[in-house]
């Protein structure tokens, strides 16, 4: 492990919210410390965990990570907003404790915020490892002006996880955080609003591992409906003036609740989705809506299709 720098103040701050991850917190914190080049501090932020994480913590020895121990379970976005808030240095990154860094993960981004004064978010390509084995997830390495960053996060054309973001602290601080009713899709939530204060840009380089097990919450499938409700519920322009979306996003939920069998989650989110608008009785409109969003994103995945973007369609609006 490189020794720990103390030449100046930290250039980036890592937010690490954990929950009972007792098993997989000594990886993610590993793979922190293993950053070269890079004055860092770790700001682990424990949620009030229930297994020896807290004993665990208790015996890290390195100057360079800060424990802060939440008094009661608030989940994933109060944890990180915690660790935003005690943040010393002007950029931040996340980390979720059952993913790692690769080498380069905070040093390129770092780079990327010194090369543009108006970038207030960067989002790195990751390796994601299953059930099937490990697959590359890269992005293309595309730069979006505030509209377009906007509009691909809200029409879900870039992938957004957690320890894939790093932003600036100030303008983070100031779009309000992370939303602490939200418990799935809360980074992407945080990131719309964060848009519209200024650009983003894509990292093609795998700078980080997403290890998917059945405990992750973005996992847990059946209660994808629900979290899709409460998300509307915070961004109501998926039942107003981007319904074609919202309807999209819907429709998707339903399809897998079908695919996969959970008959009682597909009654479940057919009755949610309803409730907040993204459904109604018109199937032929719905599915019309589900072919031409579908078919959009698709003509929109390329890197040089999101080059171009300005913003939505012009029906869309």
């Amino acid at each position: 492990m490189p020794a720990p720098s103390t030449n100046g103040p930290p250039e980036i701050s890592v937010v690490l919210a954990t929950y009972n991850r007792r098993h997989s917190l000594p990886r993610a914190i590993a793979s922190v410390q293993a950053q070269d080049g890079v004055r860092f501090e770790l700001i682990i932020v424990d949620d009030a965990s229930s297994d020896d994480t807290p004993a665990y913590l208790a015996t890290l020895p390195d100057p360079r990570i800060r424990v802060i121990t939440c008094d009661r379970n608030r989940g994933p976005s109060a944890a990180r907003n915690s660790g935003l808030a005690a943040a010393s240095a002007d950029i931040v990154a996340f980390l979720d404790s059952d993913d790692t860094y690769r080498s380069g993960r905070l040093a390129i981004p770092l780079a990327a915020f010194a090369a543009d004064s108006g970038l207030v978010a960067t989002l790195s390509s990751a390796v994601r490892h299953d059930r099937s084995g490990a697959r590359d997830a890269p992005v293309p390495a595309v730069k979006l002006a505030p509209p377009a960053f906007e509009w691909a996060l809200v029409c879900d054309l870039v992938p957004v996880e957690a320890t894939s973001i790093t932003v600036r602290r100030e303008a983070a601080l100031a779009a309000g955080g992370f939303c602490e009713s939200l418990r799935l899709t809360e980074d992407r939530e945080f990131l719309i609003r964060l848009a519209q204060r200024g650009g983003g840009q894509l990292l093609p380089e795998l700078l980080w591992e997403k290890f998917s097990g059945d405990d992750n919450l973005s996992n847990d499938w059946a209660k994808a409906g629900q979290g899709l409700a409460a998300y509307v519920r915070e961004r109501p322009e998926y039942a107003g003036r981007f319904r074609k979306v919202g309807s999209y996003l819907a429709t998707k939920v339903l399809i897998a609740d079908l695919r996969m069998g959970l008959w009682s989650a597909f009654r479940r989110d057919l009755a949610a989705l309803r409730a907040v608008g993204l459904i109604d009785a018109d199937p032929v409109r719905l599915f019309r809506d589900h072919r031409e969003v579908r078919r959009y994103r698709r003509a929109m995945s390329s890197g040089a299709a999101l080059a171009g973007l300005t913003g939505p369609p012009a029906l869309w609006r």
